[in-house]
């Protein structure tokens, strides 16, 4: 186990350093969005033309991997994502909505490399280790969580009295973290590693072209991650309509990635012993109850306890949907995972895009509802195909 860890310890280098910087401009993008627009319906924008961004930077991950290596595609993307972060330090300074928006499209080409270097653990590790790999890289993400939102918290009225912003610690933190993790990458990683090398390029498919398993697989995938995201953005808004304060937000928002993450090594292991039709059942169970329980919106502690769990399903589904992929992707030699995670950033992009008219025409509660229905779908959807883990 120690030298399977050793493969990929510059992976989860990597993750854990974006995560930290992602995690911390995620807590405050909304509410940067309604600091430089009077516009109520754009406050989802910034988060939507990120995930756009995501999806460029899938494709030139895709693009480098294939030409150089998987190693310098990772280093490259996260580095440009760096400089996204530095794009919204000044757009907060010049109150401008226009490089909020330019920024983080180039923040969200970073964050493509740390949703890919799941992947890539994946790739170099031996067949019984697979995705518990796959799950420390996602499990490193625990970093980010505690220490993005809390450094904004912690942090956010110094940048205050020194910039005249109390949010824009969010942005600083986001620039550091991603030129680290690119700076891990490039430093850190094994010389002989398969990953510093130039791969055969994988087999290229059309959705039209996937069959019902690969069809199913993505779309799991793509209406998990969706939910979470629309109920996830919503929070920050609902939280400081309730008269709470950007700490408490940062406090949920940790609650929330910590369910995301934590349990992810464990999820792993048992993902590779009993496979994954059963966790992606339990995820879409826990969603269900995340949702029940965040009805009672009002309530701190119900919140708290709410998006927890909301991460948590999300993390069940996730590992082992994602752990289903990367299965897939390598014995049929496709690249399945470049495909759903594009689709997965297109449904983040509407989630966002989305979320100023649903937020203020069907309320935070309105949200919950659509959750507990996305749920019901997904293990609707699950048990259609008990072979889920034998494609």
């Amino acid at each position: 186990m120690v030298l399977e860890i050793k493969k990929i310890f510059h992976l989860l280098l990597s993750v854990a350093f974006s995560s930290t910087g992602f995690i911390a401009a995620v807590t405050i993008t909304v509410l940067a969005a309604r600091e430089v627009t009077s516009n109520p319906y754009l406050i989802g924008f910034p988060n939507a033309v990120g995930v756009g961004g995501a999806v460029i930077g899938t494709q030139m991950f895709d693009k480098m991997s294939q030409r150089y290596s998987k190693n310098k595609a990772l280093s490259n993307t996260f580095l440009i994502g760096s400089v996204g972060g530095l794009i919204q330090v000044y757009s907060l300074f010049i109150d401008s909505f226009i490089l909020l928006l330019f920024g983080a499209f180039v923040l969200g080409i970073g964050q493509s490399a740390a949703l890919q270097t799941r992947y890539v653990a994946s790739f170099v590790a031996s067949e019984s280790f697979k995705a518990t790999a796959l799950s420390l890289a996602v499990w490193f993400s625990v970093f980010g969580s505690v220490f993005g939102p809390r450094l904004v918290g912690e942090y956010s009225e110094i940048f205050n009295k020194w910039f005249g912003s109390d949010l824009i610690v969010g942005y600083f933190i986001a620039t550091f973290g991603m030129f680290l993790a690119g700076m891990s990458v490039l430093l850190f990683s094994q010389k002989e590693s398969t990953l510093n090398k130039k791969l055969i390029p994988e087999n290229k498919v059309k959705l039209s072209q996937l069959d019902g398993t690969a069809k199913l697989l993505t779309r799991i995938l793509v209406l998990n991650h969706f939910v979470m995201v629309l109920i996830m953005s919503a929070t920050p808004l609902h939280v400081q309509d309730i008269g709470e304060t950007i700490k408490l937000v940062g406090a949920i928002i940790s609650y929330h990635t910590l369910g995301m993450f934590l349990l992810s090594p464990i999820l792993g292991k048992l993902v590779d012993k009993y496979g994954s039709n059963l966790f992606a059942i339990i995820g879409s169970l826990i969603l269900i109850l995340s949702c029940t329980v965040s009805l009672f919106n009002t309530n701190v502690l119900f919140l708290k306890i709410g998006l927890y769990l909301l991460g948590l399903g999300w993390n069940f589904t996730y590992i082992a949907i994602s752990s289903a992929i990367s299965d897939y992707s390598i014995s049929n030699s496709i690249n399945l995972n470049i495909k759903s995670d594009s689709l997965v950033f297109v449904g983040s992009a509407i989630a966002h895009i989305s979320l100023g008219f649903t937020y203020l025409n069907i309320g935070y509660t309105g949200l919950i509802y659509f959750g507990l229905a996305v749920g019901a779908y997904l293990i609707f959807n699950i048990k259609k195909f008990v072979n889920l883990n034998n494609f």
